[in-house]
Parts: structure tokens; C-alpha cells; sequence
């Protein structure tokens, strides 16, 4: 018997406070526990990676397009800030919004062809954008250092208040992590606000039916262009955290197998919730980093990156999903979550006003049988002629 809380009760807040404070303890203490500076930079990039497929969830998952363009918004991030920081010696976190801007517009201008396209021609679309973001940026060598790329002279520095010692080991390392992190935690919170808010329900409702939502009043254009918009935006804020964990771009970092892994990081971690992100960038970094480098360990791929067996396993792992878990691992997640708690909708506040008592209700004037009760009028006159 599942336990029953009412949303909004004092339980319900209870266990919501409880559970941020969980995530925060998570957060706040699990850098200490790894201790090398390998495993603190793996969590910067699944806290980095986390915010690009979260944009890609409020695309996809939320408003029903397509895009495979979401490695160029990365990269334009990522070159953005090293550009920045290594040109013009801006600070790391001043480069975000500038990234933020130009993402923005890049990603309307992509959405303008979704306004007449649809289904297999936008997925061309996008892929070409994907596909033409390298060539630019080896076109563009002066600024973007073409195929040797771009390096920032000096990583991110703590500030002297900072609660962590800088100087041992791990403490640069865990630095860039909190910063990655309270970014992505405002990303998040950015992203609640506007899927709750009425452009997001515009959203759902554009992705269900686009003609009832046409009807019904939606501005389909302005959903879709401003779909495309934050889920550039959200991808730039992505490269822009990459690049405060390792300060470099270059073409080789950017190209079209980020897309389509980005893309089965987020059908394996849920495209219906936003909390799909955060597992779907695990099994992202897990895919690219872990796997790689034990199958570039094996006799059989020596030599190689192991990008070969790492896609046999993606395409494995997405099949498996599929099956077993069709809403990704937040979806089954929360399937196995509804059998342990159940939240319910509040009952309105004197709605047993509105209840119809007993004495209230008309009674019937015919019985079963259709006849007449004794204390139904009986008419005056029949109708039928009298002697006189």
C-alpha cells in the first residue's frame, strides 16, 4: 500500500525541503569523497553535459522538434568563452552571458525553418548545421586557432573567501565543480520556471495536436522560434561550463557524434521530465569517457579510440531502454516511485457547499411500473362525452 501525500500539505513541503537538502549534502560533499582530480572533473562534465540535454529536452521532449545542431550551440559556447578569456582576459563567469546572447540568436535563426518544415527535412536541417560547425571553425583560424584550437593561458582561479583551500591537490579541481554546479542548478530552476509558466504549456500543447493548439490561440511561430532560442541558449551555457572545466576548443571537440550522443543520452535518461537530463548525462560521459577508454584498452581495439565498440554499446543500451524502460531511467524512476508514495490534488477548500443533500433531490412522480402515485393531480374532465 502505497503511502498517500496531498500536494501542498505540510508533509508534501516537508519532504521536498528534505529532498533539496539531500541534493545539496550530495552536491556539497561527494568531490571530498572521490579525492582525485579525475573523478571531481567527471561530475564538472556531468553537471555540464546535464544543462545541454536539458535543452534538449525542452525542444524535443516538451515542444516535439527535431534538432541535431545541439553540438554548434556547444562549441559556439565553449570558443566563445576561451575567445574571450584567452584574447581579451575576461573572468570565466563574465563570458556566460555573452555566450547566452549568442546562442540565443543563433538558435532563433535555426528555428525559422521549423516554421515550414517538419519531421525528417528539420532533422537535415540541423544536421547540416552540426555538420558545417567544424569547417567554420577552421575557416575562421586567426580567432578560433583552427585545427590546433584554442587554449586559455591560466584555468579558473578561486576568489580569497572561498570555502575551499585552493592549494592542496583536488582543490582546484572541486572549485570549477561548484561553480559548474550552482550554474547548472540555476539553469535548472530557469527551465522549471518556464515549463510551468504559459509558454510551456503552449509547449505541450504545440507537441499533442498543432492544430488544436493553433485553434485554441497558441502562437505556433513564436513557440517554436522561442523553443529553439533557449535550447540554443542552454547549450552555450553547456560549452561555456566545459570550457571553465578544461579552458580549451578546438574543431575535433565539436562534431556531429556529440549530437547523436547527446541525442541517446537523452532517450536513455527520459525526454519527459527534466530530471531525465541528469541520468542521461551520466550515461553520456559514462559512454565517451569510461567505455572508450577501457575499449581502447583491449587487445582488439589496439590503436583505435574505441569509438567503434562504443557505438555497438549505445546502440545496445538504447535498444534495452526501449523495452524495458520506454520513458528513459527518470521515467522507470518514477514508475517504481509511485509504489512506495502517491501524491494527491487538495480537495477545494467548501466544496461540500455545492453537495446535494438527500431532502434536496427530487423525487420520482411514476413508479417502476410507469403508473401514477396516489397523490399525483388526477385530471378534471377525460374528455369523454356525458348524457345530459
Amino acid at each position: 500500500m502505497p503511502l498517500r501525500i496531498e500536494r501542498g500539505s505540510r508533509r508534501h513541503r516537508l519532504l521536498r525541503l528534505a529532498l533539496a537538502g539531500g541534493a545539496a549534502v550530495l552536491l556539497l560533499g561527494l568531490p571530498h569523497l572521490l579525492g582525485t582530480v579525475s573523478q571531481v572533473d567527471t561530475l564538472s562534465q556531468i553537471a555540464a553535459y546535464s544543462v545541454a540535454i536539458l535543452g534538449l529536452i525542452i525542444l524535443m521532449g516538451y515542444c516535439g522538434q527535431i534538432s541535431l545542431a545541439h553540438s554548434a550551440f556547444i562549441g559556439l559556447g565553449g570558443y566563445t568563452t576561451v575567445i574571450l578569456v584567452a584574447d581579451h582576459d575576461w573572468p570565466y563567469l563574465a563570458t556566460i552571458p555573452v555566450s547566452i546572447v549568442i546562442c540565443l540568436a543563433v538558435g532563433a535563426l535555426i528555428g525559422i525553418p521549423a516554421l515550414r518544415i517538419r519531421g525528417l527535412y528539420l532533422a537535415a536541417v540541423t544536421l547540416a548545421v552540426a555538420a558545417l560547425f567544424p569547417a567554420l571553425v577552421i575557416r575562421f583560424e586567426e580567432l578560433t586557432g583552427g585545427t590546433s584550437g584554442k587554449f586559455a593561458r591560466e584555468a579558473m582561479q578561486a576568489p580569497e573567501w572561498f570555502f575551499v583551500n585552493p592549494y592542496t591537490r583536488v582543490g582546484p579541481s572541486i572549485v570549477r565543480f561548484y561553480v559548474i554546479a550552482a550554474v547548472a542548478v540555476l539553469v535548472f530552476l530557469v527551465a522549471r520556471s518556464i515549463l510551468r509558466s504559459r509558454i510551456g504549456r503552449s509547449m505541450v500543447a504545440l507537441r499533442e495536436a498543432p492544430l488544436s493548439a493553433a485553434a485554441s490561440g497558441v502562437q505556433v511561430a513564436r513557440v517554436k522560434i522561442f523553443a529553439f532560442a533557449i535550447s540554443g541558449a542552454f547549450g552555450g551555457v553547456a560549452g561555456s561550463l566545459l570550457a571553465i572545466q578544461l579552458p580549451q576548443a578546438s574543431d575535433t571537440r565539436y562534431t556531429l557524434d556529440l549530437s547523436i550522443f547527446l541525442l541517446v543520452a537523452l532517450v536513455a535518461g527520459g525526454s519527459g521530465t527534466m530530471l531525465g537530463a541528469i541520468p542521461g548525462a551520466i550515461i553520456f560521459v559514462t559512454l565517451r569517457t569510461f567505455v572508450s577508454d577501457w575499449a581502447a584498452a583491449l587487445p582488439a581495439f589496439q590503436g583505435s579510440d574505441g569509438g567503434q565498440i562504443v557505438g555497438i554499446i549505445s546502440c545496445l543500451l538504447l535498444l534495452a531502454i526501449v523495452f524495458l524502460m520506454p520513458t528513459g531511467v527518470a521515467g522507470g524512476l518514477q514508475k517504481a516511485g509511485r509504489r512506495l508514495v502517491q501524491f494527491t490534488d487538495p480537495v477545494p477548500a467548501g466544496w461540500r457547499r455545492f453537495q446535494l443533500s438527500a431532502s434536496s433531490q427530487p423525487t420520482p412522480s411514476a413508479d417502476a411500473g410507469g403508473s401514477q402515485t396516489a397523490s399525483s393531480p388526477q385530471p378534471e374532465n377525460s374528455g369523454a362525452p356525458t348524457k345530459g
